[in-house]
C-alpha cells in the first residue's frame, strides 16, 4: 500500500476457502453453513509498512484457529477485525464479543479464538476489514494483551467510533505513502489501537502502584536499546529497585526484561531492513545500531522471531 492498491484473490470452491486464509493470515478450519447454497469468497490485502490490511468476504460460516492449529505453524499476530457488513460473534481467552457493522474486536494468532460470521438479510455475503501487526510490535504485554481480547469496541460513538472510521478509511482510501512513512504510520496506528482499546475497557487507569515505574522502565529501554551493555541489572539500578524486584514486575507481564529488550532490538533490526534508514548499511552494521555483538547471534535471533534470514527478509522486502 505503499504505492499501490489492494490485490484481490476471489475462489468459488469451498476446499481453497480453508488455503486463501491460511495464506493470508494463519492456518484456520472454516466450517461453511451447509444450507448457504452456492460458495465463493474472496480475500484483498496489502501492506503498509509492516501492517497487513485485508478485506475479507464470504458467506454464513465459522472460522476455528484449535490448539491443534497453533502447532502447525509459528506465526504470532495482533489483529484487529471490523465488521463491514453482516453480524459476528468471536470469543477468545474466555470473553465473547457480539459486533454489528462498524465494530470491532482485538484479538492474537497466538491462542485458539472462534469467529461465528453471518450475513444479513440485504446481502449474502458478510465483509470484514481485518488489520494484522506482528505481535512484537505491539507495546502490550501477553498479560495486558490477554485482557483485551474479543471484547466488543463501539464502532458507532465516543473514541472507538472514530477509530472504527479511521480503520475504515484505511481499508477504503488505500494511501500511498513513502517507504519509511508507511512504516511509522503502522506503528502509530498499533499504538493507537492499544491505547483505545485500554481505555475503552476502563483498564487504563493506574490501579498497580508500579505503573507509573513501569512507563519509566519502558521508556528508558526503548532510549537504549542500542547500549549492548543495556541489560536488567543495569536497567534496575537505573531505577533504584533490585534486580529482583524489576524481575517480578515484569513477571506480572507475563515478560523478562531480557525477553523485552531482546524482542524490541530484533524489531527495531527488522524495521531498518523494511526501510531507508536501513538503505544500504550492512546486516553487521544494523545489528550492531540496535546493540547486537555479533552477526550470528542476531541472525539465528531473527530467525526465531520471523521464521526467515535477515538476508531472505530484506530481499523479500525490496522485491
Amino acid at each position: 500500500m505503499t504505492g499501490a492498491g489492494l490485490s484481490e484473490t476471489i475462489t468459488s470452491r469451498r476446499e481453497s476457502w480453508r488455503d486463501l486464509l491460511r495464506d493470508h493470515f494463519v492456518s484456520l478450519d472454516v466450517d461453511v453453513e451447509r444450507d448457504c447454497g452456492m460458495f465463493d469468497g474472496a480475500v484483498r490485502s496489502g501492506f503498509l509498512g509492516h501492517l497487513r490490511v485485508s478485506g475479507v468476504r464470504s458467506v454464513d460460516q465459522d472460522v476455528i484457529r484449535t490448539q491443534q492449529l497453533l502447532r502447525r505453524d509459528g506465526e504470532r499476530y495482533f489483529q484487529v477485525c471490523l465488521v463491514r457488513r453482516g453480524e459476528a460473534r468471536a470469543a477468545q481467552d474466555g470473553h465473547e464479543a457480539t459486533l454489528r457493522p462498524g465494530d470491532f474486536v482485538v484479538y492474537e494468532t497466538d491462542r485458539p479464538f472462534h469467529w461465528w460470521l453471518r450475513s444479513d438479510a440485504a446481502s449474502p455475503h458478510w465483509d470484514l476489514a481485518v488489520f494484522t501487526w506482528p505481535r512484537d510490535t505491539i507495546k502490550l504485554s501477553d498479560s495486558e494483551s490477554a485482557s483485551l481480547t474479543c471484547r466488543t469496541l463501539d464502532g458507532a460513538s465516543g473514541i472507538t467510533g472514530v477509530l472504527s472510521r479511521m480503520l475504515t478509511d484505511l481499508l477504503v482510501e488505500k494511501p500511498a505513502v513513502s517507504e519509511g512513512g508507511a512504516t511509522r504510520i503502522a506503528d502509530e496506528i498499533g499504538d493507537l489501537v492499544a491505547t483505545i482499546a485500554t481505555e475503552a475497557h476502563g483498564l487504563g487507569a493506574d490501579t498497580d502502584r508500579h505503573a507509573g515505574l513501569l512507563r519509566q522502565i519502558d521508556t528508558y529501554i526503548d532510549e537504549h536499546l542500542g547500549d549492548p551493555d543495556l541489560s536488567p541489572e543495569r536497567v534496575a539500578q537505573a531505577h533504584f529497585v533490585s534486580t529482583r524486584q524489576l524481575q517480578r514486575m515484569f513477571a506480572r507481564r507475563g515478560q523478562t526484561v531480557s525477553q523485552v529488550i531482546r524482542r524490541q532490538r530484533l524489531e527495531r533490526c527488522r524495521r531498518d531492513l523494511l526501510t531507508l534508514r536501513g538503505g544500504d548499511a550492512t546486516l553487521t552494521e544494523i545489528c550492531v545500531r540496535w546493540g547486537f555483538t555479533d552477526l550470528a547471534v542476531f541472525s539465528r535471533a531473527f530467525r526465531e522471531a520471523y521464521g526467515t534470514s535477515p538476508t531472505v527478509y530484506r530481499s523479500r522486502a525490496r522485491a
